[in-house]
């Protein structure tokens, strides 16, 4: 938020390149939360065991015949 805040005033200033680096700064912040939250989901996906559902919709899908045999 704070990157915001700087933004505006380099605007106010007229300060391009203040704005410019504010602005950027504020969107890495953002893509870097975001990437840190993904990191999370895939972490404890990949560190739990499928759910019962999962694990019922391979075994369905395995025992299916294929119908163009």
């Amino acid at each position: 938020m704070e990157q915001i805040y700087t933004a505006i005033q380099a605007a106010q200033n007229q300060d391009a390149s203040g704005f410019r680096d504010a602005i950027h700064n504020a969107l890495a912040a953002k893509v870097q939360d975001a990437l840190d939250m993904k990191r999370i989901e895939v972490a404890s996906s990949f560190l739990n065991p499928p759910a019962e559902e999962d694990e019922q919709l391979v075994v369905q899908q395995e025992i299916v015949p294929d119908e163009d045999v």
